[in-house]
């Protein structure tokens, strides 16, 4: 049961259900996404539509909505890093990241970021930024995670 906070208000919010990208093609999108991450659709592309909905594997939507002129959904925050509007969580991070760079997508570096996971940037074909986390500790053996680091993380042997 949720506690209900000093004004009398419980938190109402539960997920995020929807997001939407802007793109210049909904439908070429909308296969990238499938090729690269395997998303699915969760409406049908109607002929002359404006968007292509795609569902994650929780359930949430991802809209793809066509976009006239120059865009982007990133934003600069206060020392002018240029930020991602939200983060996907994964597993198995390690073969998402070696299929993407392997895939031709424009991916950064892995980053260990702790406590809060593995994680790394990439871009869709339309420049929207987008970051990917898994927190391999919560998600696997210590044994797992500690091989999944040393996998991606220890310097190659040469």
């Amino acid at each position: 049961m949720t506690e209900l906070s000093k004004d009398g208000w419980k938190n109402a919010m539960r997920a995020v259900c929807s997001v939407y990208v802007p793109v210049k093609n909904p439908l070429d999108s909308a296969a990238w996404w499938q090729r690269h991450f395997g998303l699915e659709w969760a409406m049908p592309y109607p002929p002359g539509g404006e968007h292509a909905i795609l569902k994650l594997a929780e359930g949430q939507w991802l809209h793809l909505v066509e976009t006239e002129g120059d865009f982007h959904s990133q934003f600069r925050d206060k020392l002018g890093y240029e930020m991602f509007r939200f983060t996907f969580e994964v597993r198995e991070i390690e073969h998402i990241y070696d299929r993407l760079r392997t895939g031709g997508v424009n991916v950064q570096e892995l980053q260990d970021r702790g406590s809060c996971g593995i994680n790394f940037v990439f871009y869709d074909p339309d420049g929207n930024k987008f970051d990917v986390n898994e927190v391999v500790q919560a998600h696997r053996s210590p044994e797992e995670a500690a091989a999944v680091l040393n996998y991606l993380f220890a310097p190659a042997n040469g």
